[in-house]
């Protein structure tokens, strides 16, 4: 990646988005380049380990690498492109245990809509925007926000477009949100941008406030470029941000 877009970033960031968590980048990868490959976790009581469990380190500045080898939940696994077709066990974890969709039928449609891609190299790297390097290539950024923050970023998305629609927010796991919505919008002309961790499921795994949002890299470069032309750098934004450190 160009290097100087990660000092701009930082810029931008702190002016705009003062004590905000900074963003995850991922990106497929068949070389580790240094960063790690923890070991596949033990389950839990219900049987796996979900992956916002497994990137808490990298939230802290510890970039990990994954696959179908330590990823620590098997619903993970589509998302992020290391299955491509829907498991038996999957589907009876979607229906019969979590419920979140009425039958096999309804799910295997969903993902008709939006067929899963093949994970595109060995590892799915994740690492936080301050210990990105030259050598990465960055494909998705996704931050973790309470409603100010998303309401800035969902409005800098929709800033230069011709239609009210560039944020979307599907039905999906939250690894969903995260990696296999915006993967899949690499492919677009018009990429869109993803409000997510509206799974109930994974409620329980984060802060009451805080959701996700994320971006194909096409999506979040326009989203940088627009930032100081837009409503970011009026009075009314400026009141809205005084309060970012008061929530955590």
């Amino acid at each position: 990646m160009d290097i100087k877009i990660k000092g701009r970033f930082m810029e931008a960031w702190k002016k705009y988005f003062p004590g905000s968590e900074l963003p995850i980048v991922c990106f497929y990868s068949n070389k580790l380049n240094n960063v790690e490959f923890p070991k596949a976790p033990k389950p839990n009581r219900k049987g796996y380990t979900c992956i916002f469990a497994q990137i808490t380190p990298v939230r802290k500045g510890r970039s990990r690498a994954f696959n179908k080898e330590n990823l620590g939940c098997f619903g993970s696994y589509l998302p992020f492109g290391f299955d491509t077709e829907l498991t038996e066990e999957v589907k009876n974890y979607v229906c019969n245990v979590e419920r979140v969709k009425k039958s096999y039928n309804h799910l295997e449609s969903m993902y008709q809509h939006r067929p899963p891609k093949q994970a595109q190299a060995k590892y799915l790297v994740f690492k936080r925007w301050d210990t990105l390097e030259e050598q990465d290539d960055p494909q998705v950024i996704f931050f973790f926000g309470n409603p100010d923050v998303i309401s800035g970023l969902h409005g800098i998305a929709n800033f230069d477009t011709m239609t009210p629609y560039d944020v979307i927010a599907p039905f999906g796991t939250a690894c969903d949100s995260i990696v296999g919505f915006p993967m899949y919008e690499l492919a677009s002309d018009q990429p869109k941008a993803v409000l997510g961790a509206l799974d109930p499921s994974v409620r329980t795994r984060f802060k009451p406030h805080l959701l996700t949002f994320s971006a194909p890299w096409p999506k979040f470069l326009s989203m940088l470029e627009n930032m100081d032309k837009s409503f970011l750098a009026t009075d009314s934004w400026s009141n809205l941000k005084s309060r970012f450190s008061r929530v955590k």
